[in-house]
């Protein structure tokens, strides 16, 4: 009997990690997955990701109600020039479980799954008079991967030969400046060539406008200007 129950532990044992790698492995897919649906609304709405990112990280520490969330959206730079009002960018991110939505009653208290215990759906129904919401766990993951000095980082270092110009972009957008502005501060540089064969066109100057746009580190807001990352980013490296 005791080799049997000395038997019976040492299987026990054995099979542990198995089981609990096996779980941890299902638990990463299930998240990978999760982050993929996430991240395929970003590369559908790219003219909405940098919207969609301040929404995450204006909610991350603290839950907003509907009202106050929506208005803050409305004032957000970003949000210049988006078609789709605020309420359907905050469904978007709560679909892909980015965003927790609460439902509140009218002393502001969350309604739980055991609160609703034994209501009807109407009555249910009668005591939601308000939202709330709260990045979630995965929507702080992914604000990781959005963050814009990591993008930019990223960025400055696929053709380290741009680096001067894409700073001098920076510290030229510290305040508001057409493309027009832009393409006159550019306009007939070396670096529009570089990379390019002599009977080749040069580079368009807004098109370091654009790929510093799709990192979320400038925005457009009555003229192109750097983002408050921008311009932490500018002081972090002296400039």
């Amino acid at each position: 009997m005791p080799r049997a129950d000395s038997a019976a532990v040492h299987t026990s044992a054995s099979s542990s990690p198995k089981q609990t790698d096996t779980v941890s492995l299902e638990s990463m897919m299930e998240l990978e997955r999760r982050l993929e649906k996430a991240r395929a609304l970003l590369i559908q709405n790219p003219l909405c990701r940098p919207v969609l990112y301040r929404i995450l990280e204006t909610a991350r520490d603290e839950r907003i109600r509907l009202g106050d969330l929506e208005t803050m959206i409305a004032d957000m730079p970003e949000y210049d020039g988006i078609t789709q009002p605020p309420y359907i960018l905050m469904q978007w991110l709560v679909d892909v479980s980015t965003l927790d939505l609460f439902e509140l009653d009218d002393a502001g208290t969350i309604l739980t799954e055991e609160s609703k215990q034994g209501l009807s759906a109407d009555e249910i129904d009668d005591k939601i008079v308000d939202f709330s919401f709260k990045t979630s766990e995965l929507g702080v993951i992914l604000l990781k991967e959005l963050e814009p000095a990591g993008r930019l980082e990223d960025l400055l270092t696929v053709v380290p030969e741009r680096y001067d110009t894409y700073m001098e972009v920076l510290e030229f957008l510290k305040e508001p400046r057409s493309f027009a502005q832009i393409d006159e501060l550019l306009r007939g540089r070396d670096i529009l060539m570089f990379g390019k064969a002599a009977d080749d066109r040069p580079l368009q100057p807004s098109v370091f406008v654009d790929k510093l746009a799709a990192t979320g580190i400038v925005v457009y807001n009555n003229g192109w200007q750097i983002t408050v990352e921008g311009k932490e980013f500018l002081e972090q490296n002296h400039r």
